[in-house]
């Protein structure tokens, strides 16, 4: 049967272009796919076959002819299952290569037709290249689910916390080994330090014994723990609460890290526009809204009035505390440029028309938020490479596969 299969590809194959077939041989049937001599002549031409054996030589070139036929059947089962890449999806992605390389898209161009390389074949691989990260986007990474005790039992291991935490914060203590101090007085004393400064609170508070410490590239998990604890969620000025050590009380501030990221509490309101409707009489609906929410002080009874996100506006459009890094980047923009207390001009993302009020800022301490999304990647990764090569191995069994050299 398999012969009779066989001889059917040939012969249609010959009808379409016998000349080409004698110029350039086939040397494997995949499928209803040919491999030809030429392909892997290219193929073998990123490799360094020089000072090789003819023994090491004939196994990269079958290593070559395999990697070929890989791909040959993973670009057909992308075509099952309808992946297309679109010419805007290629553009993209050409720009954000000619982009990470610090080129334009014309100097990628040249850049790759300097190293001989046919400019409309890089794009036709780059293409397959893009369709099979898609087959394995959908196949394997969105479907890979890693439990929570899988996270933790990975971090407990591995120790993620304690990777390349550093951190400069500055040490604000007021002395009190003897606990004498009114802690009500304290925080007089420390509202005063971060609304005038230390020493124009030294002269309103001279009995005040306060010590300030500069700790510099500390690792943050050679801090104490209280501090550690502390030092999770800081004021919109850096700052955290006060606390009370052995010494006396405590307040710090953190100077420089890349373990912080601003967080927003920011509630909106999600408008739509009406094809049926003139655009300029929208506008003018929204800006009203924004306009009334504003002068009356009650954002929260307009979101729920008119706010076309439902499970936010129940709640008075609240978004609760959300990373500037998570949303995309119009509203992530606007978020960040409202002061304390504002409400949004009107603004459009695609998911529609916003107005935005943001409650209060903080500064999160992500470090354990970023180890964890590190391990959820890795154990992902293992995931999906088992089941990738499971899946390959599955492939090949089922395919029709001809070496035909």
């Amino acid at each position: 049967m398999n012969k009779i299969k066989f001889l059917i590809i040939l012969s249609t194959l010959a009808l379409f272009n016998i000349t080409y077939a004698l110029e350039d041989k086939i040397i494997a049937i995949v499928n209803d796919n040919v491999v030809l001599n030429s392909e892997l002549n290219n193929k073998l031409a990123t490799i360094n076959l020089e000072g090789a054996s003819r023994l090491e030589a004939a196994k990269l070139k079958r290593d070559a002819l395999d990697k070929i036929i890989e791909e040959s059947l993973l670009e057909q089962a992308a075509n099952r299952l309808g992946i297309y890449i679109s010419d805007i999806d290629l553009q993209n992605r050409i720009k954000l290569i000619a982009q990470n390389q610090n080129l334009t898209v014309l100097q990628l161009k040249e850049a790759v037709e300097a190293q001989n390389i046919d400019y409309l074949k890089y794009l036709k691989n780059l293409r397959k290249r893009i369709q099979i990260e898609e087959l394995f986007r959908i196949q394997f990474t969105s479907r890979a689910y890693i439990s929570e005790e899988e996270i933790q039992s990975y971090l407990k291991s591995n120790k993620f916390e304690n990777i390349g935490n550093v951190i400069n914060i500055k040490e604000y203590l007021i002395e009190d080994e003897t606990n004498q101090l009114d802690r009500s007085k304290v925080n007089i004393l420390v509202k005063g330090i971060k609304a005038n400064g230390l020493e124009d609170t030294k002269n309103r508070y001279p009995n005040m014994k306060i010590k300030i410490t500069n700790l510099s590239e500390t690792p943050f998990t050679n801090l104490p723990d209280i501090y550690q604890s502390n030092l999770n969620i800081l004021d919109k000025d850096s700052y955290t609460n006060l606390f009370k050590t052995g010494k006396g009380y405590v307040f710090l501030k953190m100077m420089s890290s890349s373990m912080y990221s601003e967080e927003y509490k920011v509630s909106h309101i999600l408008l739509k526009t009406n094809p049926m409707e003139n655009l300029k009489s929208l506008k003018e609906t929204f800006y009203r809204i924004k306009r009334e929410a504003s002068e009356k002080n009650n954002f929260s009874d307009y979101a729920q009035k008119h706010s076309l996100d439902k499970a936010t506006a129940i709640k008075g459009g609240s978004l609760g505390w959300i990373n500037k890094k998570l949303v995309v980047p119009e509203f992530g923009r606007v978020m960040s440029n409202i002061n304390v207390g504002g409400i949004s001009e009107p603004f459009k993302t695609q998911f529609g028309w916003h107005i935005l009020y943001l409650e209060d800022k903080r500064i999160k301490n992500i470090s354990k938020d970023l180890a964890r999304n590190q391990v959820i990647s890795i154990l992902k990764e293992r995931k999906v490479k088992v089941a990738k090569r499971e899946w390959l191995a599955k492939l090949k069994d089922q395919a029709y596969i001809e070496i035909i050299e």
